[in-house]
């Protein structure tokens, strides 16, 4: 049944799960102490300072400040978005996930057709094994193509041999509704001249299943063998299948690569495999359209390195504007994009097999950056070498500017770069008549996949059985070689208009109190709070003193609150539960501070919370009013003197914060 998860269910599987049980499965943890330590899994480092705290059933790292609880790390280490977090540790807790009622989503009412998709998948593998003509399908990715069984096994490809209805015959013989599926699926064609009368859409070629974000078969790719045209044949528009927002080998990235935090976006299915089979797991290819903004808004959730990959032709240099073009609209803060152009003739298939990994990689190392791109675009449109030319470059870059959303810094940062090259005032660029053929995509631009996801067809995920690729032929010297990719080469960073290799990865993330200054009295509260749950059940703090706009006080008030109202619950509770991210930065922020470690072996964590509280109710002259309001009891506090003398109370706290 699709609709929301029960808050009630999320409380009682993370009460049942333990996040040690969750993150020692997954990385190597060492005992310390009463926690745990390890390497973090979200970036590279080499000496540990990710620590696990099981008893307040959470995790952060000091390096780069990750943190959260079991969900949290498994969306980040296993790359899953929230539903299907909360679908693996059910299933490892034995428990079935409920769902509230609503109205079913597109999975769920094509749960049949997906069913057909994923058996067709499974018919073509098993061609490759046991047809007849399996030599001419093996031949061709053995020894043309050099590659391994198991990177065949991995991709799950396949071969549909030659002939009108070997599909048709296989997964529609069963029921009609079944050939009706196959037909809305895509996978088959009918005749013209007879009305319900049907035949392959793919026959005679070497066919590349496209999974989406949670492995389930949405479509196909085919191949053929020679010249045949198209040399690439896709499924056509589907109920599962856009084209326009789906990417092949993303899931096989999200499967096959340890730490993903980059992505290599390149042009053909057999570049993302050859890739991977050369140890660069991480590279997905679109689907025989150009890379557009809807692709990096996907690509953005995920990681924040995104490198497009062009051939060095006339074709690629007018695909890498088109990529430029549709990532400025949906630029982030943290986010960086960079291109690769190849030497002319070649492609990441023929250049990684001639240069090896370490080969390629060294050229995403020199990867240009999204300003570089940019303005060399820019001035590539100029036809004139003179003043009217630099203003018609002027023109040119800032009509890309323009594009990129207000509050992100890179675009200050190139309007900047831009006032050095074309010797114009910043003012005067910001002023200059605004392009319009730069505008950001309408709010009707939303990706189909934002809503929450259903649970998969037959309460989980249909597996495909996968027969043995291996016994056609090892002619690759490559062995495939997931998590050990070198995939993750550091980057020209782009900083105030410099570019310092190295630095994008080393630059801090600006949180509040990332710099490690000393904590107010508040932060040392809340942090208290934070590492000692239960005490908030113990410690009364007034009204006045959980309302205002000072965010270290909202900050308090909102754990507090939290933590008052669940004394059982804990800080990784806290984490998943609370939704405003401005606070959660804070409350990340604090877990990352060197007094975290102190908070944590206090005694006194109590004392000091309610030291804080009284300093703040003198601050704000309160003790002695409310414990005099307190004297008189409850039923006093209702008769209309006290009620006058409360609220001339709350008059004076008003003009004390103001």
């Amino acid at each position: 049944m699709a609709g929301r998860i029960p808050d009630q269910f999320i409380d009682e599987l993370l009460a049942r799960t333990d996040i040690t049980d969750v993150v020692a499965s997954r990385i190597s943890l060492r005992k310390t102490g009463q926690n745990y330590s390890a390497l973090c899994p979200f970036h590279n480092e080499k000496s540990p300072s990710f620590s696990l705290n099981p008893n307040k059933q959470f995790y952060y790292c000091f390096g780069c400040g990750a943190g959260g609880n079991a969900i949290s790390f498994v969306m980040e280490h296993d790359h899953l978005d929230f539903v299907e977090a909360i679908e693996t540790l059910a299933k490892d807790a034995g428990m079935e996930v409920p769902r509230e009622q609503g109205a079913p989503d597109r999975y769920e009412q094509n749960a049949e057709l997906l069913k057909r998709l994923t058996e067709s998948a499974t018919h073509f593998q098993e061609q490759l094994v046991s047809h007849a003509s399996k030599e001419k399908a093996r031949h061709y990715l053995a020894k043309d193509r050099g590659l391994t069984g198991q990177i065949a096994k991995v991709y799950g490809l396949g071969y549909a041999p030659p002939g009108w209805d070997n599909l048709l015959k296989t997964v529609g013989k069963h029921r009609a509704e079944h050939e009706q599926q196959l037909l809305q699926g895509g996978m088959l064609i009918e005749k013209k001249d007879q009305p319900g009368q049907y035949y392959d859409r793919f026959r005679d070629r070497i066919m590349f299943p496209i999974r989406d974000n949670r492995g389930r078969v949405i479509a196909f790719g085919g191949r053929a063998f020679g010249d045949e045209k198209p040399k690439y044949l896709n499924s056509p528009e589907t109920p599962v299948f856009h084209k326009n927002q789906e990417l092949y080998g993303l899931y096989e990235a999200k499967q096959n690569t340890q730490n993903l935090d980059h992505i290599i976006v390149v042009e053909g299915y057999m570049d993302v495999i050859v890739l991977a089979q050369y140890g660069i797991t991480n590279a997905v290819a679109t689907l025989g359209t150009s890379v557009n903004s809807q692709h990096f808004k996907k690509l953005f959730k995920l990681v924040d390195k995104v490198t497009l990959c062009f051939d060095g032709d006339k074709a690629g240099q007018a695909a890498a504007i088109r990529g430029l073009e549709a990532t400025l609209p949906v630029l982030q803060d943290g986010k960086q994009v960079r291109f690769l152009f190849l030497p002319d003739g070649e492609d990441p298939d023929s250049l990684v097999r001639k240069q090896g990994a370490e080969g390629f990689n060294k050229r995403l190392e020199d990867s240009s950056s999204l300003a570089h791109v940019l303005f060399e675009h820019a001035r590539s449109l100029v036809t004139l070498g003179d003043e009217e030319g630099e203003a018609q470059f002027a023109r040119n870059a800032m009509g890309l500017i323009r594009s990129i959303p207000q509050d992100v810094t890179l675009r200050s940062l190139l309007i900047n770069q831009l006032a050095e090259q074309s010797g114009l005032s910043v003012d005067t660029l910001n002023a200059s008549t605004p392009a319009t053929r730069y505008a950001a995509p309408s709010a009707s631009d939303a990706s189909y996949d934002t809503a929450p996801e259903a649970p998969l067809p037959d309460d989980g995920y249909i597996p495909y059985d996968l027969p043995d690729h291996e016994d056609y032929g090892h002619y690759s010297d490559a062995p495939y070689t997931p998590h050990e990719s070198s995939a993750k080469p550091r980057f020209d960073g782009y900083k105030k208009g410099k570019g310092k290799k190295g630095q994008w990865d080393n630059q801090e993330t600006y949180a509040p109190l990332s710099r490690h200054a000393s904590l107010s009295r508040v932060s040392q509260a809340t942090l208290c709070l934070l590492m000692h749950p239960s005490i908030a059940k113990e410690v009364d703090v007034p009204d006045p003193l959980l309302s205002g706009d000072d965010p270290e006080r909202q900050m308090f008030s909102r754990v507090w609150r939290y933590f008052e109202k669940y004394p059982q619950h804990n800080t990784g509770h806290f984490l998943y539960q609370e939704k405003n991210q401005d606070l959660l930065a804070l409350v990340y922020a604090l877990l990352n501070h060197p007094d975290a470690t102190t908070k944590q072996k206090i005694g006194n964590a109590q004392q000091e919370v309610a030291d804080m509280v009284d300093q703040l109710s003198n601050s704000l002259g309160l003790n002695s009013s409310i414990q005099r309001l307190k004297s008189r009891g409850n039923d006093a506090i209702n008769n209309p003197e006290t009620q006058q003398e409360l609220r001339a109370l709350m008059d004076q706290i008003r003009k004390k914060k103001s």
